[in-house]
């Protein structure tokens, strides 16, 4: 085989995988597309995909907000968030508030925090929290 040969048929194996590449993102919905991006996301941003994270230990997660509640806890005023990174959630729970400016559903945020267990859900309370550019205001 020629050299000549063998460079079209890299060039057409490149054409193919950019084609299939293509057509994959466009027939994906929306949560597919919303996942690959975050996941893309998490190392750049030196963070830990949930789905990585140990009960009891330090963590950084960087995700978006699905959902934005408050939820009183004994008598406690608690804003309660559910985060997403496209592995897992995880609910952050401010204790002693009823709301934050920027936090609302579909904000992308970065979480510092100890995770825990609680009743089979993973828990971060009164995280250091970063409000990243992207989804909603």
């Amino acid at each position: 085989m020629r050299e000549s040969d063998t460079t079209t048929a890299t060039s057409e194996a490149r054409r193919a995988g950019l084609l299939k590449r293509v057509f994959s993102r466009l027939t994906a919905d929306t949560e597919e597309l919303d996942a690959a991006d975050l996941k893309a996301a998490i190392p750049a941003q030196g963070a830990t995909p949930i789905a990585r994270c140990r009960d009891r230990e330090p963590v950084c997660i960087l995700g978006t907000l699905r959902t934005v509640t408050f939820r009183p806890r004994a008598g406690v005023p608690a804003l309660q968030a559910e985060l997403w990174d496209g592995t897992g959630t995880v609910s952050v729970v401010w204790l002693g508030r009823r709301s934050i400016p920027g936090i609302s559903p579909g904000r992308v945020v970065k979480v510092r925090g100890r995770i825990t267990t609680l009743r089979g859900q993973r828990v971060i309370y009164n995280p250091i929290y970063e409000l990243r550019p992207g989804g909603s205001d």
